[in-house]
């Protein structure tokens, strides 16, 4: 029987891809040379990568959406109820 665990999945996801990234930024930097101040290339590096697109901006307001109601409410039902008995008398 093959026990799959969706939580293990995603961890073992996340850990590959950061794995390859450190890997990517290795490449990238190349490894520290006697003496080289790898901070200051990694701070380098950072300043020329352009920024990332902006995101568009979230629409809050303090009242939630109206939603689409799917049936009679407790008054509807009430009002239907209160109508067939005064029509009984």
């Amino acid at each position: 029987m093959v026990n799959f665990n969706f939580f293990e999945w995603i961890r073992q996801g996340v850990k590959q891809s950061v794995l390859l990234g450190v890997s990517d930024a290795v490449g990238h930097l190349g490894t520290p040379r006697e003496g080289d101040d790898v901070s200051q290339r990694l701070l380098a590096f950072v300043q020329e990568t352009p920024a990332p697109a902006a995101l568009p901006p979230v629409h809050t307001t303090s009242i939630a959406p109206r939603r689409k109601k799917l049936g009679r409410s407790l008054g509807d039902i009430q009002a239907t109820a209160e109508k067939i008995i005064q029509e009984e008398e």
